[in-house]
């Protein structure tokens, strides 16, 4: 895919009230892409649909749509996604819930970012499941960050565990293989990482592709459909970080 059109594409940000989404934003500033930001609440029972023709007239936006209270009003923006994270059992799914409705309320759009978040909020849970199946039937490309990734590996049946410490550090993957996200000459990252839950088992048809000393699978993705998760923030990984979003957006 030429710059150009990923450009031309547009890419869905979730905003599941991560401190970091303003961050996410700003990475797609720089990109140069085109972008939709909607908070996790306005996007119940939307039905995600592909936007194949790359038509600019409908939901294309060149950078921030003011329209959305996109940017959040945090005061604590030092705290990570960890810092209030899942207060739950390890490998607990009962929030996950497929809610497919049937509805007339649909967004187009080419690519999905679900964002990370402060807390365990079941709506939270609920929206993101159903926009992850919604990309997966639809074969949307999606990227699913710390929490986005934890989601993705339940919604689609895998698991994820409580850490026996919480992480809030720039640290260093071991990259096992290459794939859409990383090239074949890269063999580690430097990451921003904060969370205390991670994922402990993959869905089936998907693989790790990079581990750290503190998860197993630090990125990892569907062996054939365009899903991805990265149990760091990329969005707060500099240059590493910022190569792998616009790997993202070329996919």
């Amino acid at each position: 895919m030429t710059d150009k059109e990923t450009r031309m594409q547009t890419t869905l940000v979730v905003d599941n009230l991560s401190p970091f989404t303003p961050d996410i934003v700003r990475c797609l500033n720089k990109l140069g892409a085109n972008y939709i930001q909607k908070s996790f609440s306005s996007l119940t029972n939307v039905t995600i649909s592909s936007n194949d023709d790359n038509n600019s007239s409908n939901y294309k936006y060149y950078g921030h749509n003011p329209g959305d209270n996109a940017y959040i009003n945090s005061q604590s923006k030092g705290l990570g996604d960890g810092a209030n994270y899942d207060k739950k059992n390890n490998n607990d799914s009962r929030d996950i819930i497929d809610t497919n409705n049937n509805t007339n309320n649909t967004l187009s759009c080419d690519k999905v970012i679900l964002s990370g978040r402060r807390m365990n909020n079941r709506e939270i849970n609920i929206v993101n499941s159903s926009i992850i199946r919604q990309s997966f039937e639809n074969n949307i490309p999606l990227l699913g960050i710390c929490y986005g990734a934890e989601i993705l590996a339940l919604t689609l049946g895998g698991t994820i565990r409580k850490m026996a410490m919480p992480v809030q550090d720039t640290i260093s993957l071991k990259v096992s293989k290459s794939g859409s996200l990383i090239s074949a000459d890269m063999k580690t990252l430097l990451v921003y990482e904060s969370h205390r839950y991670c994922v402990a088992k993959l869905p089936e048809d998907f693989e790790s592709l990079a581990s750290s000393i503190h998860c197993e699978h630090e990125i990892f993705s569907h062996k054939e459909k365009k899903l991805f998760g990265t149990q760091f923030h990329p969005e707060k990984s500099g240059a590493d970080g910022l190569n792998l979003l616009s790997k993202f957006l070329s996919v």
